[in-house]
Formats: C-alpha cells, sequence, structure tokens
C-alpha cells in the first residue's frame, strides 16, 4: 500500500493551507516526476490560488455525487487549474518513452554480453532472455533485457530482429530501448544512456540524435478533481470509449478513451484508483483522513503520440512534438445541472464525451451549444512551453550523456 508522509501530506488539505497543499504536491510531483524541477511550483501562492484552495477543499471533495453547490466550487477550482496550471501542481511531463535505434549488428552481435556490465550503482540486470517468455509480446524482435531502478522501475532493451522481418524491412531498426522517463532520475537516465553509448562507439552521438522516437507519452495531473466530474471532450476523434473504476460498487467511469490505441490516442483517467490498484506503490498519496483513506480525486490526462503513424521525429527533433491538449476541450462542470436524473448518473458511468456523442444525431446541437458557450478557457501557451522545456531536458540528458 502507498507510504503516507504524514508531516506534509495527511493534513495537507484539512488546514485549508496553500502553503501546506503545495508541499504536498511538491511531495507527490517529485515522487511521480523524478524529472520535475521543484522551482515550477510557486512556494507563495497568490491570492486567487489561495481563495481557490480553500473553496474547493472545504468539504473535502472526492468521488461523490457532487450537488449544485459543489459543482459551481469545482468549475472555479478547475478554471483556476487551466489557466494557472503551474500554480496548481499540473505540469506537463514525459511518462513514457520509445526509441528505435540503427545499432552496427557488431553491436547487436554482442549485447547479450554488453548487457551484463550496466553499471551497478544505479541498476542491476533484472531479467534478460527470448522475447517469448514476455506475456503479450508482439513486438518482431527476439531478445531483450530489463534493468531494474532502486524503485523497480524498469528500462528495455530489446534487439535481434526476426530473419523473416528483416527480409521484408531490411532498413528496420535493430535495437528498441522503453522507459518512463519520469520514473528515473537525472543521473539513473544519465548513467544508462552514457553505458548504451560506450556501446556504439565513436558514432555514437550522430546515432542517437537520429533515433525514431516511436512512442512518447505526454501527461498532466489535475490534483483535486474528480474524473466524472471532468467533462472533457476531443470533438474532432471518432472513436471514443471508457472504463469503469472495477472496484467502485457505485459504477463510476475509470478512464475515458479518445481515439484508437493503436495509433496516438487520448485517455483521461482515475490516477488514484490507478496507484491503488497497480502502483507504483512509493508514491505519497494526498489525503485528507489517513486512518479511513480518504484521498484526493486525481485526474490524469495523457497523449500518446506514436510519430511513425503520421510525421516520424527522431530524437534530436524532440522538442517538436505536438502540444499534448491539442485539439482537446474542457466544458463547465456546471452543465451537469441542466441534466435529469438518468442523463446525470450515464454522465457519471460513462464518461462526459461518449455520453455526448452516442447518439450523434440528437445531441450535435449540444454539441455545437457547448463548444459556444461552455468551454473553459486553458492556458495553452504556458503549458506548451512547460511541455517544450520538458522534451529538451529529456533530450539533453540522453544526448550529453
Amino acid at each position: 500500500m502507498p507510504r503516507f508522509n504524514s508531516s506534509a501530506v495527511s493534513s495537507v488539505i484539512s488546514v485549508h493551507s496553500s502553503s501546506t497543499f503545495i508541499a504536498g504536491v511538491k511531495a507527490y510531483t517529485q515522487a511521480t516526476n523524478q524529472l520535475c524541477e521543484p522551482d515550477y511550483l510557486s512556494n507563495h501562492p497568490s491570492k486567487e490560488v489561495k481563495k481557490q484552495l480553500k473553496a474547493w477543499f472545504k468539504d473535502k471533495p472526492s468521488n461523490k455525487r457532487l450537488n449544485h453547490f459543489q459543482l459551481l466550487k469545482l468549475e472555479r477550482y478547475l478554471s483556476a487549474i487551466l489557466m494557472n496550471p503551474l500554480e496548481y501542481g499540473a505540469i506537463p511531463f514525459v511518462d513514457m518513452l520509445y526509441l528505435t535505434i540503427d545499432a552496427p549488428e557488431a553491436v547487436v552481435s554482442t549485447l547479450s554480453r554488453a548487457v551484463k556490465s550496466i553499471p551497478i550503482e544505479h541498476f542491476k540486470l533484472y531479467k534478460m532472455g527470448s522475447t517469448k517468455v514476455l506475456k503479450n509480446y508482439k513486438d518482431a524482435y527476439q531478445r531483450f533485457a530489463m534493468f531494474e531502478n532502486h524503485q523497480s522501475s524498469l528500462i528495455t532493451i530489446y534487439w535481434g530482429l526476426h530473419p523473416k522481418v528483416r527480409e521484408v524491412r531490411p532498413t528496420q531498426r535493430l535495437v528498441k530501448i522503453s522507459l518512463n522517463p519520469a520514473r528515473h532520475s537525472p543521473a539513473e537516465i544519465t548513467a544508462f544512456f552514457a553505458w548504451f553509448k560506450s556501446l556504439l562507439g565513436d558514432d555514437s552521438q550522430q546515432i542517437m540524435k537520429v533515433a525514431n522516437v516511436t512512442r512518447l507519452d505526454i501527461a498532466m495531473d489535475l490534483i483535486g478533481v474528480p474524473l466524472p466530474y471532468l467533462l472533457i471532450d476531443r470533438p474532432n476523434i471518432t472513436i471514443r470509449d471508457f472504463c469503469p473504476n472495477k472496484k467502485d460498487k457505485a459504477q463510476r467511469v475509470g478512464t475515458q478513451k479518445f481515439g484508437c490505441p493503436k495509433s496516438t490516442c487520448f485517455h483521461a483517467y482515475d490516477k488514484v484508483r490507478k496507484y491503488l490498484d497497480v502502483g507504483p506503490f512509493f508514491v505519497d498519496l494526498l489525503v485528507y483522513d489517513t486512518a479511513k483513506k480518504r484521498y484526493v480525486p486525481i485526474s490524469r490526462v495523457e497523449r500518446v503520440f506514436r510519430p511513425a503513424d503520421t510525421v516520424p521525429i527522431s530524437l534530436g527533433q524532440l522538442q517538436n512534438l505536438p502540444y499534448f491538449l491539442k485539439g482537446t476541450v474542457f466544458y463547465h462542470p456546471m452543465i451537469l445541472t441542466f441534466l435529469n436524473e438518468k442523463q446525470h448518473n450515464k454522465v457519471i458511468k460513462y464518461g462526459f464525451s461518449y455520453w455526448c456523442h452516442m447518439n450523434s444525431e440528437k445531441r450535435g446541437t449540444l454539441r455545437q451549444f457547448l463548444r459556444k458557450h461552455w468551454m473553459l478557457e486553458v492556458n495553452d501557451e504556458l503549458l506548451q512551453s512547460a511541455q517544450t522545456a520538458a522534451l529538451i531536458r529529456l533530450k539533453r540528458l540522453i544526448l550529453e550523456a
């Protein structure tokens, strides 16, 4: 189960203090994203931030059903986050990275021995062997090696393309690396890629610079926002789906899905529930009451990019990745006060976007009305700047290792 830092986290909301809120958010953010710069969060929140924090957290909101007045408070709070995201800990970060690399054949042929030389002060060799032993593995590589840091976060290398694949795709990359950069410290990322580049030899810098980014996830946490009441949409997407919180008897939505999962797509999901169900368990969750396990809700929005499906991006061009919230809209939670009981319940169960698009003909006029009058304003310029800064920092950690 998650650890609780009683001095900084468990009382962070109950005292309605902006300073202890920031302390708790910093503790959570640093555990969630070890690449986050602490200076992103202000130690001296504005008067407006203090006002919204006190108003929204006064009633210790969770995923429970919200009444009219709570919806109004949530609307003002969410609006404040979207316009001043960094003050509330809503910082875009890289949550997953896949690189495919044109490594020389001589390097590939020696990887089985070389993986045993990983810097042991940061990693240990967790597992290696044939990819046949990996559950649900569908890629074309035949061998793998997993490296584990001190918090059990993994970096995986795949190599050795299947001969039939190489016949069809002779220019296919020969090595793939996958990792969640947010779960590794700058020192760990530098140590890993310095070791890997040492295997590549004199041309390592150029080889890594042109490595293909085959997947990259950009995520952001909305702390204090219950997922069923996050009215989010991507109007130009044709595929929508949802997943319930499986352990929630009230049948609330657990994930709102946008786009084909095999291509570039977008998710919004209940991050607290995911921490409790699958971990990682070292993250200090924000709580109202430790004994009763009353958690502060966290909704994570996440864009999964697969650049190979659209415009290819190399590691050297990492900062050119599209803005993760482009095409995404947030609506006023007060919309729910205009719905009847049955409609309200369906939004809580399926998510707003899925419900809104269930019957395209009847709700087309509704969507047009919402986009015209009920969209929340987002500080896209600030968020895009923060995303670019995160990508540049990650690129430098890898290329300058």
